[in-house]
């Protein structure tokens, strides 16, 4: 084979990856701190018997951690290649009692989340605008919404740490 076709190759596939890896125009990926998603997700209580969502879950950190507490946690995200790193992530990191979660591909304004006791987002602006109105007509009363830097303009939030806002709907 020739070495040029073969490099081309190598060349495209990087950057089918690449393009894959940074998907969204709503979240892009910039991780949180992993001691400071133990707390916020404490504070909502994230724990057995509750169902948690991450909109735009990224390398799935925050969804591990809400599985880890124990609660049912979903992650949702646009760029498939997250989504397969973040399988590989929860299996590699299944306890004996196992991981209860699951990451989906896919359009997070497109799903519904009214069974969600708690739902977390950290997207831009545009896309925390876009999920505002959705997540208030969708989810049951006392569910928590947690908003990472970019926050709900008419939600009042009932708690604020640092660049958490958290909310009840």
């Amino acid at each position: 084979m020739d070495i040029t076709l073969i490099i081309s190759g190598g060349i495209l596939l990087g950057c089918v990856l690449a393009l894959s890896w940074f998907a969204g125009s709503d979240a892009p990926y910039v991780p949180t701190k992993m001691e400071n998603i133990r707390r916020i997700l404490k504070l909502a209580g994230a724990k057995r018997g509750k169902k948690f969502y991450e909109l735009g879950s990224g390398d799935g950190r925050v969804v591990l951690q809400a599985a880890k507490l124990r609660a049912e946690a979903f992650g949702i995200e646009q760029s498939w290649i997250r989504v397969l790193y973040s399988k590989w992530k929860a299996n590699r990191q299944n306890s004996p009692r196992g991981l209860n979660c699951q990451f989906h591909h896919g359009d997070i304004f497109k799903r519904n989340y009214e069974d969600g006791d708690i739902v977390y987002i950290f997207l831009l602006p545009k896309g925390v605008k876009k999920l505002e109105a959705k997540l208030k007509q969708e989810l049951k009363k006392g569910s928590v919404v947690i908003t990472q830097t970019y926050h709900f303009k008419t939600w009042k939030p009932f708690r604020k740490e640092e660049s958490f806002w958290l909310y009840r709907a």
